[in-house]
């Protein structure tokens, strides 16, 4: 059976028909205009969530870019200050204007009338390692650990730690029932001491010591031991660099960040102190002769060597170079044998630096990568190809135009005189 063709049926067909052509037409202008393959969730469900991980990966591999980039920058400019570092204790005998340099000067050289201004010039050289260890990133100081915003080493003056605010000087011994002596007495009553280790009161006459974040780095002192030993290797400072950050029963997945904390100990040869041994001929005349000298407190953080070595060669006598005492120039070839192992030490730390930075630096350019992999799917899901959307939209027009003249063959003369206001 044919159906048959209505004045009623060819307009509702006409309308239908332009309307769809109407709806295509406005489409692909919208297309055109935004580059979008779709403007709502509603458009597409599927493709929109698949956009937003995509997009939800893209900012947190940007986050992760941003550290990145900040933490190389935080390690350029500690390798920078490693750098300056490594050259002032430089072993190399040759290398003129480091401090081992002036050390072996002050050592070796048969005329050691120079060793008062040689003492001077190492203290100025432990300034120097400070000034370099205490540079900043931005706000924040580089090597001061999780703590940038204080000053990670700082010369305090040198505490007596005999001291005993509570000493009574008028108390007999129990024992013995005598007054303490004036020796006892001052070493009871002062509160600092020289450089020579003499007791005194005025904290001007005091010598230095140096402190990193508040502790005597050469302590002997359980307690400020155990903050160092925190500091060293307790204390991290932990971003997320793309290398998979996990939680573990509540608790960070070390291997799965990256720890920025810098500690300048632990870049200076260390903390504490150490024993050693050395002799001196007891006799000129006799080769066999020595004398031994053990020493159970010398320092193990290169500056605090550094310096101490000064203060020494600046007791020397100078008209001669002869040292104070017999027992300054044990301790000074001891302090000499220190410095040549914190300083190997040093150099395995400046080493290790430069591998964390060449570290950083690739895994920089694998984040950009990664970036830009997850950007180009972005585009590919989100955004059309404008020469595919602009033909879209002619051949659109031309079904537009070509459903409005349709309309002339389908619309009675009449109905067409009664449209035309004009």
């Amino acid at each position: 059976m044919i159906p048959r063709m209505t004045t009623v049926g060819s307009l509702k067909g006409y309308r239908y028909n332009l309307q769809r052509s109407t709806y295509t037409l406005n489409k692909s202008i919208t297309t055109v205009m935004t580059g979008r393959n779709f403007n709502s969730f509603a458009e597409d469900p599927a493709t929109a969530a698949h956009s937003f991980q995509l997009r939800r990966a893209y900012l947190r591999t940007s986050s992760q870019h941003d550290l990145n980039e900040s933490t190389v920058r935080k390690f350029e400019v500690a390798y920078s200050s490693m750098d300056n570092v490594s050259k002032v204790i430089d072993t190399d005998p040759n290398s003129e204007g480091a401090a081992y340099f002036a050390i072996l000067r002050a050592k070796n050289d048969p005329d050691a009338s120079a060793r008062n201004a040689l003492g001077q010039e190492l203290t100025a050289h432990a300034n120097d390692l400070v000034q370099f260890m205490n540079g900043r990133y931005g706000d924040n100081f580089i090597f001061s650990g999780a703590d940038g915003l204080n000053v990670p080493l700082t010369w305090e003056p040198t505490v007596n730690p005999d001291y005993d605010p509570d000493f009574d000087p008028t108390a007999t011994d129990p024992g013995t029932g005598e007054l303490p002596t004036e020796e006892v007495i001052a070493q009871k009553t002062s509160q600092y001491l020289t450089s020579d280790g003499t007791p005194t009161s005025s904290k001007l006459d005091a010598g230095r010591t140096l402190h990193y974040r508040g502790v005597p780095v050469n302590s002997k002192d359980p307690d400020d031991l155990a903050k160092l030993e925190y500091f060293s290797k307790g204390e991290k400072k932990y971003v997320d660099i793309g290398l998979g950050y996990d939680m573990n029963g509540g608790q960070v997945e070390s291997s799965s960040v990256y720890n920025v904390s810098l500690q300048a100990v632990n870049f200076l040869g260390g903390y504490g102190v150490e024993s050693r041994t050395v002799t001196l001929p007891a006799d000129p005349n006799d080769p066999d002769a020595v004398t031994e000298y053990t020493f159970d407190d010398l320092p193990k953080n290169i500056v605090a060597i550094t310096d101490e070595i000064g203060t020494i060669l600046q007791r020397c006598s100078p008209e001669n170079g002869k040292f104070a005492s017999r027992e300054d120039e044990a301790r000074f070839n001891a302090l000499v044998d220190s410095f040549e192992e914190s300083s190997f030490r040093v150099k395995d730390r400046y080493t290790e630096l430069t591998t964390q930075a060449q570290f950083l630096k690739n895994n920089q350019t694998q984040l950009e990568s990664n970036a830009y992999t997850i950007n180009e799917q972005i585009q590919a899901i989100d955004y059309v190809d404008p020469a595919a959307a602009i033909s879209d939209f002619i051949f659109a027009k031309y079904c537009y135009d070509t459903a409005l003249k349709v309309g002339n063959s389908v619309l009675s003369e009449s109905l067409m005189d009664y449209m035309n206001f004009n």
